[in-house]
């Protein structure tokens, strides 16, 4: 098991905030569950409203990890023609999708977040963890 350390989530929180600065982000959206948290803190962070809706190309989409990529491909399917700018924490290389951006690269084993508990963590890994 990997854990994401609280001061290692703000640290990439940090890191993705600097990296979207120039380019125009008017919104965030995050990928329910673990995106939400991500999306709530850069809302904060780059002073910008977060969103229940992607409308327009200056959205931020954000998701704790992009895995199997099937929870961002979904959501990029449906809010085509809009193309977003997209960052996740975690990147694994199976993937069908890569985000813009992404700062950690997710091996075979499941990552504990620090807003679950270790079995929460071990039930989304076994299970795929797409919402």
């Amino acid at each position: 098991m990997e854990e994401l350390t609280y001061e290692k989530f703000l640290e990439a929180c940090d890191k993705i905030a600097y990296f979207v600065k120039d380019k125009n982000i008017k919104y965030v959206y995050g990928i329910p569950r673990g995106g939400l948290v991500l999306a709530t803190y850069l809302s904060y962070r780059l002073d910008i409203p977060l969103k229940q809706l992607v409308t327009n190309d200056k959205t931020l989409i954000v998701d704790d990890i992009v895995d199997t990529g099937k929870t961002l491909n979904y959501i990029n399917a449906k809010i085509q023609p809009i193309k977003c700018f997209t960052a996740s924490i975690y990147y694994h290389r199976q993937s069908i999708i890569e985000p813009d951006i992404w700062l950690y690269e997710k091996k075979d084993e499941f990552v504990k977040f620090p807003w679950e508990t270790e079995e929460t963590a071990r039930v989304d890994y076994e299970n795929g963890r797409e919402y």
